[in-house]
């Protein structure tokens, strides 16, 4: 038995592009140490104008972008992202984990205007992983003070509507694990503005959590029964003046709250599951030196419990030593008995760092399905005119299934070298470059 490192970010971002690098790496924190096994992002308010809705059916949102350029080349590879709207979810993995991600499916709820628009609502993946079932929403609920029923009503509208039937865990609430995060937009009740920015210090928190709409939900069992949430010991993370540390002073003096949340549930079916399924969140806490939005992001890592103990891949490579540029180059593969396989099941190359399986290969084969079926041994092979020219990069083969719509098998890293004659070439420029370097001058 063994615990997966998770990190889930939520961050509603008031229609602004995204801060330079330098200040998002602030937010994304991958050490070299303790490095998050899964990392989820959760966003809202990203920019929906008609135009930048279009181009993203076509590319990633600069949101995503950043985020990818940031996280991807750290190892990490995007499983699938979601949006609806301004709503944007994004699934990391660690690469070694990449073959144990099966069954991933994903859902949208629109609760604007009655359930017709989609500027409020949820966005869900859902995924297998080392044979436990997680599901994670990201969620944007009806704004407003007087809007607490509202929201509490929307929670049980996405719970009820979203549903993934090829899977046996064909409801939100059936998964082992599920990960609530986003703008909830729960306020503080019965007290003033000017109340709420007194109390909003480290050792009047408590005050304020007592009036909190979304913890008053839960203790009623209205909403998000049998959900946990950390102990909140950061200030509201809502409203600010943009760019600013002063909660809102515009005429409309927006009452501070906590609307950025991050909850978890597990679901013990069973007593023989107490055994098996757990998780501990190891921190929570809002990034208040982050003046983007109007809203603070919020982080949390939690270690949950997965068993990944003698865990094998559905199709496992034969170690790659390295190819040569100019040559062609043959993998092979072995496919477990009773692996779902199909014609156009595919083996990609990849460079390290690559962003998602589906889309970001430099070349692929279709894989020797004939091979499959008779001893569960394929041998496919890659032609050298198809060899990325970059001889300094590391890189990797997947095998893609269509079938199940994900990545079945991860090879070892390898390198592509030079051919002999681009290794000649290259000692002849050394050579020349260094006898440059030692004429003597006149």
């Amino acid at each position: 038995m063994a615990e997966l490192r998770i990190c889930v970010s939520t961050w509603n971002v008031a229609i602004q592009e995204p801060p330079p690098i330098e200040a998002f790496k602030d937010i994304i924190w991958i050490q070299t140490q303790n490095a998050p096994d899964m990392y989820i992002w959760g966003l809202q308010e990203v920019s929906s104008k008609p135009h930048e809705f279009i181009q993203s059916a076509f590319s990633d949102d600069p949101w995503t972008e950043v985020i990818s350029s940031i996280v991807c080349p750290k190892g990490y590879v995007m499983i699938n992202s979601v949006r609806l709207q301004g709503l944007v979810i994004l699934l990391y993995v660690r690469m070694p984990h990449l073959p144990f991600i099966h069954n991933v499916q994903t859902a949208l709820t629109r609760t604007g205007l009655g359930g017709v628009w989609g500027n409020k609502g949820a966005v869900t993946i859902r995924f297998d992983c080392y044979g436990r079932s997680i599901c994670l929403l990201n969620v944007h609920l009806s704004p407003h003070q007087d809007g607490w029923e509202k929201r509490d009503k929307e929670f049980q509208t996405i719970i009820s509507t979203q549903e993934f039937p090829q899977c046996n865990t064909s409801s939100i609430l059936d998964h082992d694990y599920v990960m609530w995060f986003g703008d909830l937009n729960y306020r503080i009740e019965d007290l003033s503005t000017e109340a709420i920015k007194f109390l909003a210090s480290p050792k009047k928190l408590h005050v304020l959590l007592e009036k909190d709409q979304l913890l008053n939900s839960m203790r009623k069992k209205k909403a998000f029964n049998g959900f946990h949430e950390g102990l909140i010991t950061f200030m509201p993370t809502y409203k600010f003046d943009l760019k600013s540390n002063e909660y809102d002073t515009s005429p409309k003096q927006r009452s501070p709250a906590w609307t950025d949340r991050i909850l978890w549930k597990v679901n013990l079916r069973a007593s023989i599951d107490q055994n098996y399924l757990s998780i501990t969140q190891l921190s929570y806490h809002a990034h208040s030196d982050i003046l983007w939005s109007d809203h603070r992001p919020v982080s949390a890592e939690f270690l949950a419990k997965i068993t990944i103990e003698d865990a094998q891949p559905l199709v496992s490579f034969t170690p790659v030593e390295s190819w040569s540029r100019g040559q062609d180059a043959e993998c092979s593969y072995t496919v477990l008995p009773d692996t779902k396989t199909s014609n156009w099941d595919w083996v990609g190359l990849y460079k390290v760092g690559f962003n998602t399986a589906q889309k970001h290969y430099l070349t692929y084969v279709w894989a020797d399905s004939n091979g499959e079926s008779s001893s569960g041994l394929g041998k496919v092979r890659f032609g050298a005119s198809y060899f990325p020219e970059d001889t300094c990069s590391k890189y990797v083969l997947c095998y893609v299934s269509r079938t199940m719509s994900c990545v079945l098998g991860v090879s070892n890293v390898f390198r592509i070298l030079p051919s002999d004659a681009e290794e000649r070439q290259l000692q002849q420029n050394q050579a020349l470059a260094s006898s440059l370097n030692y004429q003597t001058p006149m």
